[in-house]
């Protein structure tokens, strides 16, 4: 009679740590699964946005075109938590666009800017990439 409680004893054991797997481990394991993934996606997104921030709009021709730099920001946009973050992402293509297209304008064209215009503008962006990269790899470092 002994061993048929030392069994149902197994028996019970089992059962709650089936229930205790099923309730409690899975969640665990699904939420890491998660977080590794969004970790793996942020990472793939933001390196390439940082390289095109960095670069100043030259390694994509963003520069030229503010809408490769919202292409390209796209994935990191979707994946960024920060909504300000977002809008200043999409804001420093649009900065960066029509800095260069103030810079490319002829010498004789009245509504050229200054040179100490354009050198003032060139450090807000500078400082603005340079910001934004440290705010992307502090959202990649917080999951």
């Amino acid at each position: 009679m002994e061993w048929i409680q030392t069994a149902s004893a197994f028996g019970f054991g089992a059962l709650a740590i089936k229930i205790l797997d099923i309730v409690w481990l899975q969640r665990a394991i699904r939420d890491s699964e998660r977080k590794k993934w969004l970790r793996e996606k942020r990472l793939e997104a933001y390196t390439e946005l940082t390289k095109e921030i960095l670069s100043l709009g030259q390694c994509r021709g963003s520069r030229e075109n503010a809408f490769n730099g919202y292409a390209l920001a796209s994935e990191a946009i979707l994946l960024v938590e920060n909504e300000e973050l977002a809008f200043r992402i999409e804001k420093f293509f649009t900065m960066i666009t029509n800095l260069y297209m103030e810079a490319l304008k002829e010498e004789n064209d009245p509504s050229k800017k200054t040179e100490n215009h354009l050198e003032g503008a060139y450090e807000i962006v500078v400082k603005e990439s340079k910001n934004l990269v440290l705010e992307l790899r502090k959202s990649l470092h917080k999951i």
